[in-house]
């Protein structure tokens, strides 16, 4: 049964299937990366807040597993243009909570066809400025600290004008995972 077997890869392999969504919000000539949204002063999920079109709220989504055959770039891809609509020069963020029993040093790979930033309980940790190069697994690593207890997960992705077939893609994936790319999964869920 693929599904079973996906949803085995996914866990094993550490990735982060449920997320809250919220978005879009601008980023007309590429400038929305460097803006400072509200969710990157403070991640309140029960926020109302204002986005690029009109107000936006924070939506539960879980990343697809049903996919027809085991393919790790696809596996808990987060795909904000089935989320939030194909739009360009925008941006969303994605958070979650990540529940760890003790204080533990951990990486987080990732991977996105855009511009993309990663925090941890509100501390930037990376911040890739690129847009429409490609990605594969793992495509970016960075280490972190989780804290006793609740971390919070948040990633801000920005979608450009761009307008080719191949530019298309507004997603991401991440796991967390140990020193050697072994998977780390919540403990709350």
């Amino acid at each position: 049964n693929p599904l079973v077997r996906t949803t085995k890869a996914a866990r094993h392999f550490g990735f982060i299937q449920r997320w809250k969504v919220v978005g879009p919000f601008d980023n007309t000539d590429e400038k929305g990366f460097h803006v400072v949204y509200p969710p990157e002063r403070k991640v309140d999920f029960g926020a109302r807040l204002a986005g690029k079109s009109g107000p936006v709220e924070w939506t539960d989504h879980l990343g697809k597993d049903a996919i027809e055959k085991i393919d790790l770039n696809a596996i808990g891809k987060i795909d904000l243009n089935a989320i939030l609509g194909t739009e360009k020069e925008v941006s969303a963020y994605a958070a979650t909570e990540f529940v760890w029993p003790e204080e533990r040093e951990v990486e987080f790979r990732f991977s996105s066809y855009n511009a993309i930033k990663l925090w941890l309980n509100g501390k930037l940790l990376a911040e890739h400025d690129f847009y429409h190069g490609g990605s594969g697994l793992d495509q970016y690593a960075v280490a972190g600290r989780l804290k006793q207890g609740s971390n919070t997960i948040l990633v801000k992705v920005c979608q450009n004008a761009q307008t080719q077939k191949w530019a298309e893609p507004w997603a991401f994936q991440l796991r967390v995972c140990d020193g050697s790319g072994g998977g780390l999964l919540s403990k709350s869920r």
